[in-house]
């Protein structure tokens, strides 16, 4: 386990905990998180755990709100961090103390998720977004958290993103070996949500949601949280219930959510060189990312 400087090559660096050659954020207790990232396969699960896997950055505290909300049968902001539920970033203890269901979160790499989620057939949510948003996304997310003692540049640290060298390695890497995977074994409980699915018409994705973990739409649960979980009222609904982790008057973990925000931030040629580590590393994906928002929709069924 080491706490350590990545450098990104112009003379700033972000400081990333290496356990045994995987990266995390340290979450300020390297010497713990390093314990959980190697004992994750050992996790003791229920039955009843519902898990939401998603690379960082990919929509999973908004996923975790609607799915804490069908389980409370209440459009009703949920009053606690999705990081008190999320394996590498919680004390065990808190998450043996919670009640059923549990809704849980990760970012880790299939191969690392518990063993018996799979044995018991966990449901599990797998959340993807487009990986150019994503990228920017991260970056905001890097230079704004104070742990990653951060302030380069986005054209430095896009690079680093590329080459598998930020938080949690390889983008490529985790998303192919969810698709062997579901490939492979396609009776896994899987329910796929694509970010941009879920911004641009909530509703049926929320009732998709729904109908995979056996919730009742009674009395129009679905589209209450639907309207409830919207990004503007999310932004604003759940600020009190984060963690302090940068400048509160310039950071958030709600900074954007936007379909194609990556146009504000990518070059011509960053983006020539995207699409070519793209087009190499994922030339045997079947799935499609849209990068651009689709005409407004109704949110409706």
């Amino acid at each position: 386990m080491t706490e350590y400087k990545q450098d990104d090559g112009d003379g700033h660096s972000i400081t990333y905990l290496d356990t045994d050659g995987y990266t995390t954020c340290t979450f300020g207790k390297p010497t713990e998180i390093a314990k959980r990232i190697r004992e994750m396969t050992n996790f003791k699960c229920r039955p009843d755990d519902v898990f939401i896997c998603a690379p960082v950055k990919s929509g999973t505290h908004w996923t975790w709100e609607i799915i804490s909300m069908m389980f409370k049968g209440k459009a009703e902001t949920i009053e606690r961090s999705k990081i008190e539920n999320m394996l590498e970033g919680s004390s065990w203890d808190l998450l043996e103390s919670l009640p059923s269901p549990r809704v849980l979160n990760t970012h880790v790499y299939y191969s690392r998720l518990p063993e018996k989620a799979k044995e018991l057939g966990c449901k599990m949510i797998y959340v993807l977004r487009n990986p150019k948003d994503l990228a920017v996304s991260l970056y905001n997310h890097t230079k704004g958290i104070t742990l990653y003692n951060y302030d380069g540049k986005w054209d430095h640290f896009l690079p680093l993103f590329l080459q598998g060298r930020t938080e949690y390695n390889s983008w490529f890497e985790y998303v192919l070996e969810w698709e062997r995977e579901m490939s492979t074994s396609p009776e896994l409980p899987i329910h796929l949500v694509y970010y941009e699915d879920l911004k641009e018409n909530s509703l049926l994705e929320v009732s998709r949601l729904g109908r995979f973990l056996g919730v009742d739409d009674k009395d129009g649960l679905f589209e209450a949280i639907s309207r409830k979980c919207q990004f503007d009222n999310m932004a604003k609904d759940k600020q009190e219930y984060l963690y302090p982790c940068g400048d509160e008057e310039t950071f958030s973990f709600y900074r954007k959510g936007d379909v194609g925000d990556w146009k504000n931030w990518f070059t011509v040629a960053q983006n020539e060189h995207f699409d070519k580590v793209y087009s190499k590393m994922m030339k045997t994906s079947k799935h499609k990312f849209r990068y651009e928002r689709m005409k407004q929709m109704d949110n409706k069924l």
